[in-house]
């Protein structure tokens, strides 16, 4: 496991409005031969305190957020999971379908991509866009 910056950008249209974020915080990349695990502790003021882990093998990713707001989502191309989010105004249920996941992450670091949509009994609620760039400190030539 390596230290690292990690810069997320988050993109997402909701009943007609684009919102968007950016974030870059420390964390860190662990790289294997079947994929990778980046890790980042949250600095938003309402997440304060949570570790965001994105497991990446195979082509699919599984988001986990531990801390004061439990979160598991899996994203999967071209596919749709029910995830378990927790928010504080409660915990939700939601449906996850993945349009596309792009990665291009190797030791050093690089960047994974992916667009998903978030519904709640299958009507719609957000389109959204994850971009994360990680750049491994003291990288190894």
């Amino acid at each position: 496991m390596k230290e690292a910056i990690v810069k997320i950008t988050d993109r997402h249209i909701q009943e007609g409005d684009e919102l968007s974020a950016e974030l870059t915080t420390s964390g860190s990349l662990d790289f294997r031969p079947d994929g990778f695990t980046v890790t980042y502790v949250e600095t938003d003021e309402e997440l304060k305190g949570c570790t965001t882990v994105l497991d990446y093998r195979d082509g699919t990713i599984v988001m986990t957020r531990t801390g004061k707001y439990n979160t598991e989502l899996i994203i999967e191309k071209d596919r749709r999971h029910t995830c378990f989010y927790q928010t504080p105004f409660g915990e939700l249920m939601m449906g996850v379908y993945t349009k596309n996941i792009f990665t291009d992450m190797n030791k050093n670091g690089g960047t994974l991509r992916f667009s998903y949509t978030i519904d709640f009994n299958n009507d719609l609620a957000s389109e959204n866009d994850l971009d994360i760039s990680v750049a491994v400190k003291n990288q190894e030539v």
